[in-house]
């Protein structure tokens, strides 16, 4: 039983794996996408796209959540975004974000977990008629 069980693992992440070869939207070294196979295997829905010259983002859904995964080009997992509901984000953050910008409306929220260890959560907002991504930490302090 758990031989059978082993096969059809290997047979649903060899899907994947071609899954996520045949919808890519640019080219991603194999190194990145067994990393990526390995951490997330639930993942459905996959889109890669590049963060910038050495960083590959993959966009996906697990669990029907929204979620991207970021790797560098040798396969090394860099950090994990999470879409998240905004009253989900930590109070102190969000009293940070009202404090510095009065009135702002927050419509999207994210966590973000780091290779590091650090968590950061994410803020969309709009203020003064601009719209505006903010980080903080679960303590309310601005990442920059």
């Amino acid at each position: 039983m758990q031989e059978i069980n082993s096969m059809k693992k290997v047979i649903v992440l060899q899907f994947l794996f071609v899954s996520l070869s045949t919808y890519a939207q640019i080219e991603v070294p194999s190194s990145i996408t067994t990393a990526f196979i390995k951490k997330f295997p639930d993942a459905m829905h996959v889109k890669w796209g590049k963060e910038n010259a050495k960083e590959y983002e993959a966009n996906f859904k697990m669990n029907g959540i929204n979620m991207s995964a970021n790797y560098d080009i040798s396969g090394s997992w860099k950090e994990t975004e999470t879409e998240i509901s905004v009253k989900d984000l930590p109070e102190a953050a969000s009293k940070s974000i009202k404090t510095k910008y009065p009135n702002a409306i927050i419509s999207g929220a994210g966590k973000i977990e780091r290779a590091d260890g650090k968590i950061v959560y994410e803020a969309d907002i709009k203020w003064n008629g601009k719209k505006k991504e903010v980080e903080l930490f679960a303590d309310g302090k601005f990442v920059k």
